[in-house]
């Protein structure tokens, strides 16, 4: 039968007597004894409920979780089933061992460098822990490291108790792995809508270059026929006037005093001037059919419609008939002295390439050196004007500064490269900004001034279409260098 609890207050009423009662020595040994049976009563009843307790609270902690206990120096000395049954090691493979028959290899030194640091102070250390089971299964779980400290606070035993968290790490690893594939997809989606929106503004800028060379073409070759048809008469027409001033010289020898009539018309018409003015207007007009027939000839240099395959041809043509074509904006206008082209060109054999395509390259360029200079033409005028552009002895620069100057240079490297460069000392770039340039919609210029797309779609045409190089090396105020690399023969 279980014995009935004996509560503190029932050993309190055993010795509450009246007050003032006399007790003799008999009474007084019963009442000790009487105490002493009731709290002893009491202390096994205590410790009965108490290790009642401790087991309920073991069986609950064996049930959820895993616990193990070491000593101080880590060998494991208790491991509950749960332990067993989650690592797949039998408790003989487990006590006289420390943690690390279950390392998994998958921390750092320093992590359980850290643990120990912890625990050895005295203090608890939570953390979670990838281990690795008997069979080479991996799991993880949530642990919490208790020291018990001895009376001079050191530790003695250190019991862990670990809860299995492999199933929310797993869905964490899998949620990792969805976001950074769905970053990776949206990165994609986003380079592919820019590619896209590239594509199909080069295929816009493609389309105009493409409309335009068709119209240059056209009418280089409307204006080629009646230009050809004047140029190869102005030489008939030439010899026909030599033929009749000629005779009229004949008729003056032979004839010295035609009748009145005659002589009248003669003066009345300047015949005379006529003989001498004429055959400088013939050679003023053919001076003229040959400056359109080379502009002609540029244009058709510049459109290159019947080469749209590979070919090899003369770069150094292609940059002449660039450079005429741009002839008005390299010209002096009121106080813009004009800009002086300085050409070094190399010995370059025939380069096999898209003339058409390179020819839009060198437009591109040499059209933001112009637009460069002149920036930095209208910026030093400014600045000398308002007086901020003096020397340290006192000097203007204009005399140095204000000279719009686009060098072009051409060479051979390591016989199988050309090399074109383009510099000009206009108003310059930063590193940042230079480093942008062959960016597509990335421009320097205002609003409505440019698309950005001219120095893209040439760093296509070199890089990818001819498999080259192009680079640019810019310095505020002092001026930009393009230098563009292509092959002499394209790989096969």
């Amino acid at each position: 039968m279980k014995p009935k609890r004996v509560s503190k207050e029932n050993v309190l009423k055993i010795t509450d007597f009246p007050k003032g009662k006399m007790l003799n020595k008999k009474e007084d040994a019963l009442q000790a004894y009487a105490v002493s049976v009731a709290k002893h009563k009491y202390s096994e009843e205590l410790i009965r409920q108490t290790i009642k307790e401790l087991a309920d609270i073991k069986f609950a902690l064996d049930r959820a979780a895993i616990v193990g206990i070491t000593d101080a120096k880590g060998i494991i000395t208790y491991v509950n089933d749960t332990f067993c049954e989650i690592s797949k090691y039998s408790p003989e493979d487990l006590i006289g061992k420390d943690h690390r028959i279950v390392n998994s290899g998958c921390h750092r030194k320093e992590f359980f460098r850290q643990m120990w640091s912890t625990i050895s102070a005295g203090k608890t250390w939570k953390g979670e822990v990838k281990n690795k089971a008997k069979d080479g299964s991996y799991y993880w779980v949530d642990t919490t490291i208790v020291p018990f400290l001895n009376e001079a606070g050191k530790p003695v035993q250190y019991l862990s108790i670990r809860f299995e968290i492999t199933e929310r790490k797993e869905a964490e690893e899998a949620l990792k792995r969805s976001q950074a594939e769905l970053r990776e997809k949206a990165e994609q989606l986003e380079q592919a809508m820019n590619q896209l929106k590239q594509t199909q503004s080069q295929l816009v800028q493609a389309e105009k270059m493409s409309s335009l060379g068709q119209l240059v073409a056209g009418v280089a070759h409307e204006i080629n026929n009646p230009i050809n048809f004047i140029y190869g008469n102005l030489t008939h027409i030439n010899e026909y006037a030599k033929s009749l001033f000629h005779i009229f010289d004949l008729y003056q020898q032979y004839y010295p005093d035609p009748v009145p009539e005659i002589k009248a018309e003669i003066e009345s018409q300047e015949l005379d001037f006529v003989a001498e003015d004429l055959p400088k207007l013939l050679d003023s007009m053919n001076l003229g059919t040959n400056r359109i027939l080379q502009v002609i000839v540029s244009l058709r240099n510049f459109s290159r419609l019947d080469e749209a395959q590979k070919k090899e041809v003369n770069l150094h043509e292609g940059i002449d008939s660039t450079l005429l074509i741009l002839q008005n904006r390299l010209k002096a206008r009121g106080k813009y002295p004009g800009v002086e082209v300085i050409k070094e060109y190399g010995k370059l054999p025939l380069v096999e390439c898209y003339p058409g395509q390179l020819n839009q390259v060198f437009m591109n360029i040499i059209s933001n050196a112009i637009d460069a200079v002149a920036s930095r033409f209208t910026n030093d005028a400014l600045e000398i004007e308002t007086g901020k552009l003096i020397t340290k002895d006192g000097n203007d620069r204009q005399s140095s500064l204000l000279k719009p100057k686009i060098s072009i240079s051409t060479e051979v490297v390591g016989k199988q490269w050309v090399r074109i460069a383009i510099a000009d000392n206009g108003i310059g770039m930063t590193e940042q900004v230079s480093q942008k340039v062959f960016d597509p919609f990335f421009t320097t210029k205002p609003i409505g001034s440019g698309t950005g797309l001219g120095l893209s779609i040439s760093y296509q045409i070199v890089v990818e279409k001819h498999g080259g190089k192009i680079t640019c090396i810019s310095t505020p105020k002092q001026g930009t260098k393009f230098t563009i690399e292509i092959p002499i023969q394209q790989s096969k």
